[in-house]
C-alpha cells in the first residue's frame, strides 16, 4: 500500500509540474543523446592460509582466474523535464551484486543484460525536485557495508537537493521493490536519507549522512537465496523440523550514519578523505548488530597522472546488514575486511588499479579452522 501511495503522489507531481509543451526542447533526438561504454580486464587470485600471518610463499592458490566487465550506457534528455537512460551489461544473472563475468565454462558466450533503466522527472518550475523511476543507480551516498557499488535499486524515489552559499543538503526517500510472492507479502526497501555538506575557503569540505532503511517481507528474500541459488547469505536463518530454510532469524532496520571529510594537502589532484561509517540494525534478533566502516583516500585517480593510495576496514557483524546486498568481496557478514588499493591514471581512459583484500571471520564454529582468505585483483579499466 505504502509502493502505491508513493507511485500516486509521484505521479500527481509529475502532473503539477510539468512544462508546457510549447517550452519543450526542439532538438532532434539523436542530438540529446549521450552515448557511454567503459571496459575491465581484470586478473584474479585467491589464497587461504591456516593462520593470521600470510606467508607469500606458502602453498595455497585455491584459484586464478579472468574477468571481464563490459558495459553500455544510454541517457537522452527527452525534454527540459525529463531524462531517461539505459545501461546493458555483463554479468553474472544470478548475482545481484557483481557485473564481472568470468571467462571460462569451454569458451562459451556471455551474457549481456539489463543492468539500468530509469526516468527522471526534474522540473524547470522546481529545480530542487528530482522523482525517478525504473532500475537506477542509488540516489544517496553510503559504503559497501550496507549497499554494493554494483547494486541498482528497482522501484521509486524523490529527491529534495539544494545549496544555501557553502552549504548543500539532499533529502531523499525511496521505495525499493526487492522480491515478489504470490504466497507470501513481497519483500520492499523503504529508505529515508538526508545529507548535510560544508565547503570552506580552504579547500576542505564536510559531509554527514543520516539514512534509514527499513525491510518489509524479508524471510521472503532468504527463501529464495536457498532455493533458487540466486545472491548469498550469510545472515542467521530459521529452519523448520526438516531443515528447510523458512526466513531469518532477525528483521532488517538500517540506521547508517556517515562522516566524511576531504582535506586540502595544498599538492594538486591529491586530497586526504576519510570515511567513517557505523551502522545497526534496531531489528536484530541478536547483538550481533553492528557494523563498521573506515577509508582513507591520498590522491584522484580520476585525473591524469595521478596516483590514488586507498585503505579500507570493515568489521560487520553478522546481522548488522542484508547480507545479500552487501560488498561482494566481504564473504558476506560475519567477517573482518582490510583492503588495501593502488590506483593510476595512466590516460584520459585508462586506469590501472591493484587491490589487495584480507578477509576473516569474526566468529566460528568449533571445528572451523577460519583461514584467512586474500584476495588479490589486477584491473585495467577503458572508458569511452
Amino acid at each position: 500500500m505504502k509502493f502505491l501511495s508513493s507511485l500516486g503522489a509521484s505521479m500527481l507531481t509529475c502532473m503539477l509540474f510539468a512544462t508546457p509543451s510549447h517550452a519543450q526542447t526542439s532538438s532532434s533526438w539523436w542530438e540529446r543523446l549521450s552515448i557511454g561504454m567503459d571496459f575491465r580486464q581484470r586478473l584474479e587470485e585467491l589464497r587461504q592460509f591456516e593462520n593470521s600471518s600470510p606467508d607469500v610463499f606458502q602453498n595455497g592458490v585455491t584459484q586464478r582466474r579472468l574477468k571481464i566487465r563490459a558495459r553500455l550506457t544510454l541517457n537522452s534528455q527527452v525534454n527540459d523535464d525529463f531524462q531517461i537512460g539505459v545501461r546493458l551489461g555483463t554479468g553474472n544473472m544470478d548475482d545481484p551484486l557483481s557485473s564481472n563475468q568470468t571467462l571460462s565454462e569451454l569458451l562459451t558466450r556471455k551474457p549481456i543484460s539489463l543492468d539500468r533503466a530509469f526516468m527522471t522527472y526534474n522540473p524547470k518550475a522546481a529545480p530542487i525536485l528530482t522523482i525517478g523511476a525504473g532500475k537506477f543507480d542509488l540516489p544517496v551516498t553510503r559504503t559497501e557495508m550496507s549497499w554494493d557499488i554494483d547494486v541498482n535499486w528497482e522501484g521509486l524515489y524523490q529527491q529534495v537537493r539544494g545549496t544555501a552559499g557553502p552549504v548543500s543538503y539532499r533529502f531523499v526517500t525511496s521505495q525499493v521493490s526487492i522480491h515478489e510472492e504470490k504466497q507470501r507479502d513481497d519483500t520492499l526497501m523503504f529508505a529515508t536519507y538526508g545529507d548535510v555538506s560544508f565547503r570552506f575557503d580552504s579547500g576542505h569540505s564536510v559531509q554527514f549522512v543520516a539514512a534509514d532503511y527499513l525491510f518489509s517481507g524479508i524471510d521472503s528474500v532468504a527463501i529464495f537465496v536457498d532455493t533458487e541459488g540466486i545472491g548469498r547469505n550469510t545472515n542467521l536463518t530459521q529452519r523448520d523440523n526438516t531443515g528447510k530454510i523458512i526466513g531469518f532469524q532477525s528483521d532488517f532496520n538500517l540506521i547508517d550514519l556517515i562522516a566524511k571529510a576531504t582535506l586540502n594537502t595544498g599538492r594538486r589532484n591529491y586530497p586526504l578523505q576519510l570515511t567513517a561509517n557505523w551502522i545497526t540494525n534496531t531489528r536484530a534478533a541478536t547483538e550481533e548488530n553492528n557494523g563498521f566502516w573506515f577509508t582513507a583516500t591520498y590522491g584522484d585517480a580520476g585525473k591524469i597522472k595521478t596516483y590514488q593510495l586507498e585503505y579500507t576496514y570493515a568489521h560487520i557483524e553478522q546481522d548488522a546488514v542484508v547480507s545479500t546486498f552487501t560488498y561482494s568481496y566481504s564473504e558476506g557478514t560475519n567477517v573482518r575486511l582490510n583492503r588495501a588499493a593502488l590506483r593510476y591514471r595512466v590516460h584520459p581512459r585508462l586506469r590501472l588499479d591493484l587491490i589487495t583484500i584480507f578477509t576473516k571471520k569474526l566468529i566460528t564454529a568449533p571445528n572451523d579452522k577460519n583461514n584467512l582468505l586474500l584476495r588479490s585483483q589486477l584491473d585495467a579499466s577503458f572508458s569511452f
